[in-house]
């Protein structure tokens, strides 16, 4: 490993060491009132900021009523081959080796 890489990992690390300094700072103190206002309205800022930048992103869907379409369903019967199939299919399967019972 070349030195350039230590003092860079070295320097990475020292860097990360105080931002969880500052971060733990930040939790263990008390914000006042004014503080947590001045958080709150910077949030809903954030917040804001984001939700018109989803919209400008977002297509515009219609306002209208639409028309109600008419539903036709398909009713036919069925054909006698396929009432034959689901009776066949429905009726106990015996096997060609024992004998039907009476």
């Amino acid at each position: 490993m070349r030195i350039e890489d230590v003092e860079r990992l070295a320097d990475d690390t020292a860097d990360a060491i105080a931002y969880q300094n500052g971060i733990s700072d930040i939790l263990q103190s008390n914000m006042t009132a004014e503080d947590e206002e001045t958080v709150l309205e910077e949030l809903e800022e954030l917040e804001r900021q984001e939700a018109d930048r989803l919209n400008l992103e977002l297509p515009h869907a219609p306002n209208g009523v639409f028309p109600a379409k008419e539903v036709v369903e398909d009713v036919t019967e069925p054909e006698e081959e396929d009432l034959e199939e689901e009776e066949e299919d429905k009726a106990p399967q015996c096997s060609r080796n024992e004998p039907m019972l009476a």
